[in-house]
């Protein structure tokens, strides 16, 4: 006779073995439907990116219409959540209807092919040898991504946002300061702060104070000297040389840590950075 534990476990096996086989393509998937994946090799860093690209369902009625563009870093894992975000937002009138590019590795692996750390620091670390690629990043997300995504897919070149988070966060402050006309609007989540300010403060765009809308939000419960302490003296290089009047906001994001802050920092980023100017 079976026992009844057997069947309890009889029964659910009957009823997800049909799920085990389901073949599902993510086109299937409404917030991701649109998307299409790239790899780019990419000469100014000398190493293969994969690009993850969503256009917006109404662009194929409307071949003439061209869209703002939003690029997120760490794309393997944000570039989902971006995107589900700025529907949400867009439902709400918040956040108008984008072109979303994650830039990615195709893993999250940081020993096997993520080199996160190498792109996103501005300055080199005696403890990650690999550090302080920045410049060569930025420099193929100018010459390789942007030409890429503005010559396939209906974007506005006027209209480039970018999200960050963590070290994404300090390479959007690090773009904010070297190239801030490059884009409409940037939001840092969380950024890197700790022994990067001076090195920030120092370059010189030759730029009169930016227009470019910067937010950054940080959680009241990261860790203070890698993310908080450095808050208010960034607030006041903005306040007094870098910024034009009304252009940037700092956020301190009560109850939040350094991996719950992602979440809100991407949905009051992106309300804020597309604001009309006050």
């Amino acid at each position: 006779m079976i026992k009844t534990l057997d069947l309890v476990v009889l029964c659910v096996a009957l009823l997800l073995a049909p799920l085990a086989n389901a073949d599902v393509s993510t086109s299937e998937l409404p917030v991701l439907s649109g998307t299409s994946i790239h790899r780019l090799k990419s000469e100014s860093v000398r190493d293969d990116f994969v690009l993850y690209v969503r256009t917006p369902p109404g662009a194929l009625s409307d071949p003439t219409r061209r869209y703002p563009v939003i690029y997120t870093l760490d794309g393997d894992h944000t570039f989902p959540q971006v995107t589900a975000i700025a529907t949400q937002l867009g439902w709400g009138g918040s956040v108008p209807d984008a072109v979303i590019v994650g830039i990615g590795y195709g893993t999250l692996d940081l020993d096997n092919g993520n080199h996160r750390v190498r792109d996103l620091s501005p300055q080199r670390s005696s403890d990650y040898p690999e550090s302080g690629g920045a410049a060569r990043f930025l420099q193929c997300m100018i010459e390789e991504v942007f030409p890429l995504i503005e010559g396939g897919y209906p974007v506005d070149s006027e209209k480039r946002y970018l999200f960050g988070h963590s070290l994404g966060g300090l390479f959007s402050l690090y773009a904010y300061a070297k190239a801030p006309d490059r884009f409409a609007g940037i939001a840092a989540g969380s950024p890197y702060l700790e022994g990067q300010l001076d090195f920030l403060f120092a370059i010189d765009s030759g730029q009169e104070p930016r227009k470019t809308n910067l937010f950054i939000a940080t959680g009241s419960g990261e860790d203070p000297q890698m993310f908080i302490d450095g808050l208010e003296r960034l607030r006041k290089q903005l306040a007094s040389a870098w910024a034009t009047e009304g252009s940037s906001q700092i956020v301190l994001l009560p109850g939040f840590d350094h991996y719950t802050a992602l979440t809100p920092a991407i949905s009051r980023g992106l309300q804020a950075v597309f604001a009309e100017a006050p």
